[in-house]
């Protein structure tokens, strides 16, 4: 998604490119919780052992696991 630049003042480029940074790094937590819960499954850990790691509940973990198989 490009970011709107022009036309905006310099204290509006610093509040969205702070925004931007957020969502990012926001993302890229997200994935690496997907990833490591990934892992864990491939090395016979249980739900609730992935989901303590990821700071969710055991059916949560295992929806999202099989959310991102499908």
């Amino acid at each position: 998604m490009p970011r709107p630049r022009r036309g905006l003042s310099d204290q509006q480029r610093a509040v969205l490119d702070r925004a931007w940074e957020a969502q990012l790094e926001a993302e890229c937590a997200a994935r690496e919780r997907d990833e490591l819960a990934r892992e864990a499954v491939a090395l016979g850990a249980s739900w609730r052992e992935i989901g303590a790691a990821v700071g969710i509940s055991p059916q949560a973990a295992h929806r999202r696991y099989r959310a991102d198989r499908r």
